[in-house]
């Protein structure tokens, strides 16, 4: 037997144990490892370094070598003819994820061969249309907005006798618009996706499909709504996504956006952002424990069966965001333990993580939680060098960071201004001028109403302060933002008199967010009001006066201090440089 049948041996025997019950994956990797040790032809090299780049890539998280070995077919392959066309693009769209999901690499060399490839090779519609998606995204991570909706476009108009491939295109060419322009898309482009749709829907035949690309629409629209804090209008898009996960339609012939599973936790997660934004703490919550659970039954069978690194990456963003809501909440709820535990699972996420994506995007939120959580334990010091650092790790060419960088710079604003640190204060305004902020949603835009509105009123500017408390009020009641609309009025309240049933709602909701800074002030004016009326309610008055008890003694910072363990304190102390050594050695782990 030469050297080339047991190269061939060795990738089948490495094979038979990839599709074993269970799979034998260390074993498979070690036999297609071997090969490469062998003095095999030229051809057989390649074909042992693809089946090698293909295991490290779907079942490890060895991206570098991953990378490196399908690099090294891809290249080889070019030159072997049509034979290797199909295994060749295979190579190429897996390279092509891999620059994708983890940045570390330059793009235009696998740029250049993506367009080469779609221009010359016949590997046949569903790989040409991957590689197609491919390169919009990744004009879409240059922030090449010209270059992705031609590519878009041109897509479109090849896709003509394919009507499912032709919407997925033209939906992509909306979210290029929605995180790219931040802007809403040509109202004939979305009519002409609606029209399509219904011709599609007509038709009665794979129903599950028509209603993934539904999906697909449904949630592009719904992430640019939630981007701009719209969330009264999202309620009944997001209703359809809600009765579309009990359609019990599931089987899809060809491709999908989203599985099943993923679709869920997609669900879940919006349902959270929508709690969030109404400052419903509870449904947070609910939604929390949904994402988790449905997110670590994918991630566990995904160390089993194939999973695109775009499935997991997707997932552990979803997760983060997930964490990152829920401590949110749990800073407004005086849960400082809570808060903590939910940034060490952040850190911990990304430190198990492959690549340093999940990091770099999400180190700024987590530097922006801490600074919340040392806002409530009236370490301002502490919050500003947080809300600093969080600014300098900002990502620049992420989608969102418009709006991450004026929230940043919005809370730190904030807290020189409760300390009367005028300088400080007019420093970082600057960055929160109209122009600096225009392309900022329109929640982003209303909290620097709120924060000017409180920096009027603090230098005495009474009218001026009230025109935009009522500009806040306007924006709040228009998409339910229930918090924003309370601190407006308990402002107001200052200056400004104001009735039971002004205050009452804020009462009321204050409760269902666990906001204890809100329930204490919103209950004391609460009160104020009560004693006014002729015949004042002593149960009610009581109740005020009890709340306002319990709020108070919550948010004592002598309460507070001993809940706070060694670890949450050097969590606390984090700025810059490495954040894993603060972990507990077991959730310190380097990975294969």
């Amino acid at each position: 037997m030469n050297q080339d049948e047991v190269a061939k041996a060795l990738l089948g025997m490495a094979e038979a144990l990839r599709t074993q019950d269970p799979p034998k994956l260390k074993m498979a990797i070690k036999c297609a490892r071997a090969t490469l040790t062998l003095e095999v032809s030229e051809e057989t090299k390649t074909i042992c370094n693809f089946q090698l780049g293909k295991l490290l890539y779907f079942y490890t998280d060895n991206f570098e070598l991953a990378r490196t070995h399908l690099h090294f077919a891809y290249e080889k392959m070019v030159a072997m003819g049509t034979f290797y066309t199909q295994n060749r693009v295979q190579a190429l769209t897996m390279l092509a994820d891999l620059h994708m999901h983890y940045q570390q690499w330059p793009l235009l060399t696998v740029k250049n061969a993506l367009r080469h490839e779609i221009t010359h090779s016949h590997a046949g519609p569903m790989l040409l249309n991957k590689m197609i998606f491919q390169l919009i995204e990744l004009l879409k991570i240059e922030k090449n907005v010209d270059g992705a909706l031609e590519l878009c476009q041109g897509a479109i108009n090849s896709s003509q006798n394919d009507p499912k491939m032709e919407l997925y295109f033209r939906i992509s060419k909306t979210l290029v618009t929605y995180q790219l322009m931040h802007e809403e898309p040509n109202s004939a482009e979305v009519k002409k996706i609606g029209e399509m749709i219904k011709g599609l829907e007509t038709s009665n035949t794979d129903r599950a499909h028509i209603e993934c690309i539904k999906d697909f629409f449904v949630c592009t629209k719904l992430a640019y709504m939630f981007y701009e804090g719209k969330s009264r209008t999202s309620r009944t898009l997001m209703r359809q996504i809600q009765k579309q996960q009990t359609s019990g339609e599931s089987t899809v012939h060809g491709i999908r956006w989203l599985g099943e599973g993923a679709m869920t936790i997609f669900a879940c997660v919006m349902n959270a952002i929508c709690a969030l934004v109404q400052s419903n703490t509870d449904r947070v919550e609910k939604y929390y424990h949904l994402v988790m659970k449905h997110a670590d039954e994918i991630i566990f069978k995904s160390s089993r069966s194939p999973q695109e690194p775009g499935m997991i990456r997707c997932i552990n963003m979803i997760k983060m965001a997930t964490l990152e809501m829920m401590a949110c909440c749990n800073v407004m709820a005086c849960r400082p333990q809570n808060t903590l535990a939910n940034v060490r699972d952040m850190l911990e996420m990304c430190n198990r993580s492959s690549g340093p994506l999940l990091f770099r995007y999400f180190a700024p939120h987590i530097q922006y939680v801490l600074g919340l959580q040392s806002i409530y334990f009236r370490k301002n010091e502490s919050a500003e060098r947080h809300f600093q650092s969080a600014i300098q790790m900002l990502y620049p060419d992420d989608c969102t960071s418009n709006n991450t960088r004026a929230l940043l710079n919005l809370n730190l604003a904030m807290t020189y201004l409760n300390q009367l640190k005028m300088k400080d204060y007019y420093e970082v305004a600057e960055n929160l001028t109209g122009p600096k902020i225009k392309h900022c949603s329109s929640m982003v835009k209303s909290n620097v109403q709120l924060l000017n509105s409180y920096f009027f009123y603090l230098t005495h500017k009474l009218p001026e302060c009230k025109k935009l408390l009522q500009m806040v009020f306007d924006d709040s009641k228009a998409e339910d933002f229930f918090r924003m609309h309370g601190l407006a009025l308990l402002i107001l309240s200052t200056f400004s008199p104001v009735d039971e049933q002004g205050v009452k709602p804020t009462v009321d909701w204050s409760k269902k967010s666990y906001d204890h800074v809100v329930i204490w002030w919103s209950h004391h004016i609460y009160q104020k009001c009560l004693e006014q009326k002729e015949n004042p309610d002593a149960d009610l008055i009581k109740m005020a006066v009890e709340q306002q008890e319990l709020s108070k003694q919550t948010l004592s910072v002598e309460n507070l201090r001993p809940l706070i363990d060694d670890l949450s304190e050097s969590i606390l102390q984090w700025y810059e440089g490495d954040p894993y050594k603060l972990l507990p050695r077991d959730e310190v782990q380097t990975h294969f």
